[in-house]
């Protein structure tokens, strides 16, 4: 089914309370599963939006939501979806990077110049809720409800301060797996492919020497505490974070229902913005803390990274164009869209 286009009047839609229709008998209740921890700043965004839609609908829907692998693990959320055990999940591209592999691209290193979170947020949100709904998402019987991003992802060291690739060389550095995976071979590490809850245990024991990952995030998983450095301004992609629903449920519910659980959506990105900048400063001071603290790569440094990274770029156009998909379209729509 292809997507209705929902996004028109959000200022409309949400300045006033719901027109009134008649209920579905007993209202609508839908299950929400995600793999955040309840206290990182997703979760309490993600409830947020939830119950911005309750107070928008004025009660008639309502929700379940189980944040923290409650109802499924990360690698099992979008199954749940699909079986209907849950009706909206958190669904990771890059921990199913098998499946969604186009909505990896958010996660290829140095793409484009815009920096502005909220820029970022509302870049993917255009691409997540149009062509790559239409090409990759819809098909597996779920639908885009939701988008982020997160902050640009970084290099931190456990005990090292990675100035230089010959200081990354054989390093064992976590990484979420499929873009990632090759931005840290192509920087010359071993990547290591650890899910965001197990990573704290991982780096406390020793396992890895560090991890590609970005610092608001890190902050809700509290890794500042086994962290000691941090790069600041190197863009090693970012963190796509689509919610998707099931497309049977979908179909079941009112245009102006859907309206509103999408608009609310955007709504609260603002704050989850915000309060990543918050986390930023959480994590730059319990760093100092441990003897360590954010570093800029010199420019020099910056060029040889950015010349061993082109290649991630080239190799993930390259193989998903050769399984027929259309990588090429989806890159250039995507550095359109962050593109000054």
């Amino acid at each position: 089914m292809k997507r209705r286009q929902l996004l028109a009047g959000l200022a409309a839609g949400l300045a006033a309370p719901m027109i009134a229709r008649p209920a579905f008998a007993g209202g609508i209740a839908l299950r929400v599963a995600d793999s955040f921890p309840a206290t990182h700043p997703y979760s309490i965004n993600t409830k947020k939006w939830l119950d911005l839609v309750t107070e928008k609908t004025n009660g008639e829907v309502t929700f379940s939501y189980f944040p923290a692998e409650q109802l499924a693990k990360s690698a099992d959320l979008l199954d749940a979806a699909q079986n209907g055990i849950a009706d909206i999940v958190y669904a990771p591209p890059l921990y199913l990077s098998d499946r969604l592999p186009l909505s990896t691209v958010v996660a290829l290193p140095l793409v484009g110049n815009v920096s502005d979170q909220q820029k970022l947020n509302d870049a993917f949100n255009t691409l997540a809720m149009t062509m790559l709904n239409e090409v990759e998402i819809e098909p597996l019987g779920v639908t885009t409800i939701r988008s982020l991003v997160t902050a640009p992802y970084q290099i931190m060291g456990r005990k090292d301060k990675f100035e230089t690739l010959d200081q990354l060389g054989g390093k064992k550095l976590r990484s979420s797996g499929g873009v990632q995976e090759r931005s840290v071979h192509a920087l010359g590490a071993v990547p290591v492919a650890i899910p965001a809850p197990d990573l704290y245990p991982a780096l406390q024991r020793g396992t890895v020497d560090g991890a590609l990952f970005n610092l608001p995030t890190a902050a809700g998983y509290k890794l500042q505490e086994q962290l000691t450095w941090s790069t600041s301004n190197v863009n090693l992609g970012l963190f796509p974070v689509l919610y998707v629903m099931n497309e049977r449920k979908r179909a079941e519910l009112p245009e102006d229902i859907l309206k509103v659980i999408e608009d609310s959506s955007r709504a609260v990105v603002s704050d989850v913005v915000q309060a990543e900048r918050e986390q930023i400063d959480i994590v730059a001071k319990a760093l100092e803390a441990n003897g360590g603290g954010l570093f800029e790569v010199g420019p020099d440094q910056f060029a040889q990274w950015d010349q061993r990274l082109t290649s991630v770029r080239d190799d993930w156009t390259g193989s998903l164009s050769a399984q027929g998909k259309g990588a090429e379209a989806v890159l250039a729509r995507w550095s359109e869209l962050v593109t000054v």
